[in-house]
C-alpha cells in the first residue's frame, strides 16, 4: 500500500512541475507580444477619442469607455514610458471629450428651451390676439344691437351680484366656527359664526397645560371631522377620549380647516371661585386674504392676566381699535 501511495505521489510532482514549466513557457511567449498588443489599443483609443471630438457622444459614454481604459492599464505589463505617457494622452483626450459633451448636450438642451419658451410664447400671444379680437367684434355686435344699454348694465350688474353670492354660498367665504366647551361637558360644541355655510369642515384641537404649554403626549392633538354646517347653527359632537380631563381649567390651541381657508382659535377657560371665565380669540387665513387676520375676541374681565398684560405666550394683548365679541 505504502508503495502504491509512494508511486502516485511522484506521478504527481512529475505533473506539476510540467505544467509549470509550460505555464512559464506561455506566460514568457505572450509577454512578448503585450507592448504590440497594447500599442493597437492605444491607436485604437486615439483614434476613438479623435471621432469624438469631432461628433461628440452622449455624456456618459466617454467616462465607459474611460472605465475600459483604466481596466486595460491595470493589467498590462512591463510597461514603458512611452507607454505610461500614451495612456494618459488617452486619459485626457477622453477626459476632454466628455467635458466636450456635458457642454454641449447642456447648449442643445438650453436652446431646445429657449426655442420651447418662445413657441409658448407666440402661441399664447396668439391666443390673447384671437381672444382680444373676438371681444372686440362681441363688444361692436353688442354695441349694435343694444338700445337701452342702462338696462342692461343694470340687468349685468344683477347677475354678477348673484353670481358673487353663489360663489360666496359654495366657498363659505368669510365665515368661521368657534368651539365652545367647558370641562364635565360629555359634547364638543361648535358655533358658526358668519353668512355663508362651512364645508368639509375639521378641527385639530392641542390641549395645553395650566400654564398654556403643549403636552408632550397630546403634541398633535385630536382631530374632529365636523363636516358641513349651515349658517347661524350649531354642531354638536361627541366629546373624545382624554380631552378635557382637568377640572378646573381648560387651555386649547383649536385649528380649523374648510373649503375656505383655516382659522386659529385660543381658548383658555379657569374656574374661579364657581365660576367659569374665559378668553378666546380668533384669527383666520382665508383663501382670499394675503395675510392672517385676528377677526374676534373675548375676554371675561375676571380671566387673570400676567403683570406683563399677557394672558400666556402665545394670547398677548393687540395694539389697535377694539375686536368685536366672539360670539
Amino acid at each position: 500500500m505504502r508503495e502504491f501511495v509512494s508511486l502516485w505521489a511522484a506521478k504527481v510532482r512529475r505533473f506539476v512541475a510540467t505544467s509549470n514549466l509550460r505555464i512559464r513557457a506561455f506566460v514568457g511567449k505572450q509577454t512578448i507580444l503585450h507592448p504590440r498588443l497594447y500599442f493597437e489599443f492605444q491607436i485604437m483609443f486615439m483614434v476613438w477619442s479623435l471621432c469624438w471630438w469631432f461628433y461628440p457622444p452622449v455624456p456618459g459614454k466617454a467616462v465607459l469607455l474611460l472605465a475600459v481604459v483604466a481596466a486595460i492599464v491595470t493589467i498590462q505589463p512591463q510597461m514603458t514610458d512611452n507607454h505610461r505617457l500614451a495612456w494618459i494622452v488617452i486619459i485626457f483626450a477622453l477626459f476632454f471629450v466628455e467635458f466636450r459633451a456635458i457642454n454641449q448636450d447642456r447648449y442643445l438642451h438650453d436652446k431646445e428651451q429657449a426655442e420651447t419658451r418662445a413657441k409658448e410664447t407666440q402661441n399664447f400671444h396668439n391666443i390673447a390676439e384671437g381672444i382680444k379680437q373676438a371681444i372686440q367684434e362681441s363688444q361692436t355686435q353688442f354695441d349694435a344691437t343694444m338700445n337701452r344699454s342702462d338696462q342692461v348694465i343694470k340687468l349685468q350688474l344683477n347677475a354678477l351680484n348673484g353670481l358673487s353670492t353663489n360663489l360666496s354660498t359654495l366657498t363659505g367665504k368669510d365665515s368661521f366656527c368657534y368651539l365652545s366647551f367647558i370641562p364635565g361637558q360629555q359634547y364638543l360644541i361648535f358655533a358658526h359664526i358668519g353668512q355663508f355655510p362651512l364645508y368639509g369642515l375639521s378641527a385639530r384641537i392641542v390641549e395645553l397645560d395650566r400654564n398654556a404649554k403643549v403636552q408632550q403626549d397630546n403634541l398633535m392633538g385630536i382631530t374632529v371631522s365636523i363636516g358641513d354646517m349651515i349658517q347661524h347653527h350649531a354642531s354638536v359632537q361627541s366629546l373624545p377620549s382624554g380631552l378635557g380631563r382637568a377640572p378646573d381649567y381648560f387651555n386649547a390651541n383649536i385649528f380649523f380647516s374648510a373649503r375656505n381657508g383655516d382659522w386659529t382659535e385660543l381658548l383658555r377657560e379657569q374656574r374661579i371661585k364657581d365660576k367659569w371665565v374665559r378668553a378666546v380669540r380668533i384669527s383666520v387665513r382665508f383663501t382670499y386674504l394675503k395675510k392672517e387676520r385676528v377677526v374676534c375676541e373675548t375676554i371675561d374681565r375676571e380671566f387673570p392676566k400676567q403683570l406683563n398684560g399677557n394672558i400666556d405666550s402665545d394670547f398677548r394683548p393687540l395694539s389697535g381699535p377694539k375686536l368685536p365679541p366672539c360670539q
